[in-house]
Formats: C-alpha cells, structure tokens, sequence
C-alpha cells in the first residue's frame, strides 16, 4: 500500500504538474526537466523523487489534464443552461487532446490493458453522461450517440494537430459540429 504524500510533498507535485504543463505545452515534450524543476520552485531531485522518467511525467500531465476534463464533466452535469455546459466540455475536451500529438488517437482508443490512461476512460464517461443528459432533455437531436460525439471530437483535435492549418480553424470545426447536433437541426435515417 502507497502512503500518502505529506502536505508539502503534495504541493510540490502538484507545482511540477504544472510547470511541466505549462512548458510541454510551449515547447513540446522534450522540454528541459531542470527547467520545468527551476519553474516549479523545486530541485531537480524534487521532479526525479515524483516523476523518475521524462515518460512518467508526461504521462502524469496527461492523466492530471484528464481527470479535470472528468471533474469538470461531472460538475457540468448540474449546469442549469446545458448547451453552453456541452459547449464548455467539449472545448476543454479538445484543448486537452491538442496539448501533445497522437494523444487524440488515445481518446478514441484508451489503452484497455493499461491503467495508465484509465483517466481518459474516466473523461469520455464524463462527457457521455453530459451528452446522453442533453439528449434526454431535448438540447441535442435524439438520434446523438455520444461515443459518436467524442469520436467526431477526437477527430476535430486530429485535424488540428496537422501542420499548416488555419489559425482557429478547430473551433470552428468544433462550432460547427454543436451547431450540426443541436435538437432541430435534422436527424439521421435509422440504421
């Protein structure tokens, strides 16, 4: 059994999580671990003694990243305007995926022998429970799946991942798709 980490140990994890957000997210993943250290106000020794690898720390960002989109899923379920709700998670559902390339083909395929990315399992199950209430509630068409949602999403992320695109052109493509599954914009024929 893991003991919990002391307050202090906690808030230093916690600092490096960020640091090394921020500077994945500026630089990419190869970025200077004695720089993420410096930034979060820790040693070096401090990042090796949470994070021992460079592949341990990139996937602990994705997994912290991950969790919030779940948390934020989950307290938007109680959202008394539930389109801008949907809006909001799945706009935060794409920056996420956008943060490292190939992570949008994690979203559609969590790894299912590994708990690693249990998290991403964790947050579609969030946005499907977002999805199916906007559904029951006549916001979306009824003929919405969500794990057809989340997949269209993963591929808004896909394309923004590619070089040369327009500047804003994954919100759009994301504008568009909650514009295409709100109730009253048509349905498919049934299968």
């Amino acid at each position: 059994m893991t003991r919990p980490l002391r307050v202090d140990a906690q808030r230093n994890r916690r600092r490096v999580l960020d640091a090394a957000r921020a500077a994945f997210s500026r630089d990419g993943v190869t970025a200077s671990l004695d720089d993420i250290a410096r930034a979060a106000g820790v040693g070096p020794g401090t990042l090796y003694r949470h994070f021992p690898t460079r592949d341990r720390l990139v996937r602990a960002v994705i997994d912290d990243g991950l969790i919030g989109i779940h948390d934020l899923g989950m307290e938007l379920l109680a959202a008394p305007d539930l389109a801008q709700a949907l809006e909001a998670w799945l706009n935060a559902y794409v920056e996420q995926g956008s943060m490292f390339t190939g992570l949008a083909e994690t979203l559609v395929n969590p790894l299912a022998e590994s708990d690693e990315l249990d998290s991403c399992r964790r947050a579609r199950e969030a946005g499907s429970a977002l999805i199916a209430r906007a559904v029951r509630e006549g916001v979306l068409r009824p003929d919405v799946r969500a794990d057809d949602v989340l997949d269209m999403v993963a591929a808004v992320t896909w394309v923004g991942e590619q070089p040369n695109r327009q500047l804003g052109q994954r919100e759009r493509l994301l504008t568009l798709l909650v514009t295409g599954l709100r109730a009253g914009a048509g349905s498919l024929d049934s299968e």
